[in-house]
C-alpha cells in the first residue's frame, strides 16, 4: 500500500508544481492556432510546438510559485503546491522552472524556428516581471495579465507559417483573452479573504454578487467573441461551424440560467467556472476535430 501512495504524492506533487491542467490548455491553445492556418504540418513540427509550449507554460507556473511561495502558504487553495508547503526548496524550484524553460525555448527555436520562441520569452518575461508583481498592486493585474493566454495562438499561427497580423490569430487571441479575465475571477472569488491577507489585490472592490454580474458580462462577451470563428472559417466545415455557434448560444443560455437562479454568489462563481472550462474544451476540440477532418 505504501508502495502505492508514495508514486501518488510523487504525482499529485507534480501536477500542482506544473499545474498540468493549465499547461495542457495553453499547448492545446497553441495547436488550434497552428492548425487554423491550413497549411499541410508534419507531426514533428506540431510535436515541437505542442511541448515547447508546454514546458513554457509549466516553466511559468513554477516560477511563478517560487516568488509566491510565502503568500501561498497563507491560502487554502495553494497551499499544499510543493514550494509553499516546503516540499521543495526555493533553489530547486528556480533550478526547476529554468530547466523547463529553456527546454521549452530550445524545442521552440529547434522545432518551429525563431518568431515563436521569441514570443514564447516575451510572454514568460511578462508574465514573471508585469503580471506577478502587479497582482499586489490593482486588480488590473488580471487585464494585464491577458497577453500570456493570448499569445500561445499566435505562436501557433507563425509556427504554421501564417503571416502576422492576421484576422484568424487575433479572433483566437481575443477568444482567449476574453476567457481568462471571468475565469480568474470566478476561481479567486471564493478566497476573496485569504487573498487580501495574502496581500493580492487581483479582486476589483465590487461585491460578490456584483462582481459575479461583471463576470456574466464578460461571458456574454466571450459568446459572442465565439461568432467570429466561424466567420473566418473556424472550423472550416460547415457543420462544425454550426457545431461553434450552438456553443456559443449554449454558453448564453447556461450562464444566464446559472446567474438569475444563484442564490450564493460562491457556489455560482464555482458553478459559472466549470461552465468556462467546458465551454473551452468543446470549441478547441471542434477546431481539432476540423483540422483532423481537413488533413
Amino acid at each position: 500500500m505504501l508502495s502505492r501512495a508514495l508514486p501518488m504524492n510523487h504525482l499529485t506533487a507534480m501536477t500542482r508544481l506544473l499545474r498540468l491542467p493549465l499547461a495542457l490548455t495553453v499547448a492545446v491553445t497553441a495547436l488550434a492556432g497552428a492548425l487554423a492556418w491550413g497549411a499541410p504540418l508534419s507531426g514533428l513540427s506540431l510535436w515541437a510546438l505542442g511541448w515547447g509550449v508546454f514546458l513554457l507554460a509549466a516553466a511559468s507556473s513554477v516560477l511563478n510559485q517560487v516568488l509566491e511561495r510565502a503568500s501561498d502558504a497563507l491560502m487554502r487553495r495553494t497551499c499544499q503546491r510543493p514550494l509553499a508547503s516546503g516540499a521543495l526548496s526555493p533553489r530547486a524550484g528556480a533550478a526547476v522552472g529554468a530547466l523547463l524553460g529553456s527546454g521549452g525555448l530550445a524545442v521552440l527555436a529547434t522545432g518551429s524556428g525563431p518568431g515563436p520562441a521569441m514570443l514564447g520569452l516575451a510572454a514568460l518575461a511578462w508574465y514573471l516581471l508585469v503580471y506577478t508583481p502587479l497582482k499586489r498592486v490593482s486588480s488590473l493585474a488580471v487585464l494585464a495579465g491577458t497577453p500570456c493566454g493570448a499569445v500561445p495562438p499566435l505562436m501557433g499561427w507563425l509556427a504554421a507559417g501564417g503571416p502576422l497580423p492576421a484576422p484568424q490569430p487575433l479572433a483566437l487571441a481575443l477568444f482567449m483573452l476574453l476567457w481568462q479575465v471571468p475565469h480568474y475571477w470566478l476561481l479567486a472569488l471564493p478566497d476573496r479573504m485569504e487573498l487580501r491577507a495574502a496581500g493580492f489585490r487581483v479582486l476589483p472592490e465590487l461585491s460578490d454578487r456584483r462582481l459575479l454580474a461583471v463576470s456574466h458580462r464578460w461571458l456574454l462577451g466571450l459568446a459572442l467573441a465565439t461568432l467570429l470563428l466561424p466567420a473566418l472559417s473556424l472550423p472550416a466545415q460547415p457543420l462544425l461551424q454550426g457545431v461553434v455557434v450552438g456553443l456559443a448560444l449554449a454558453l448564453v443560455i447556461t450562464s444566464s440560467w446559472f446567474w438569475y437562479r444563484s442564490l450564493f454568489a460562491v457556489t455560482t462563481a464555482r458553478q459559472l467556472r466549470r461552465l468556462l472550462y467546458l465551454y473551452l474544451g468543446l470549441v478547441l476540440l471542434t477546431m481539432l476535430v476540423d483540422a483532423l477532418l481537413h488533413h
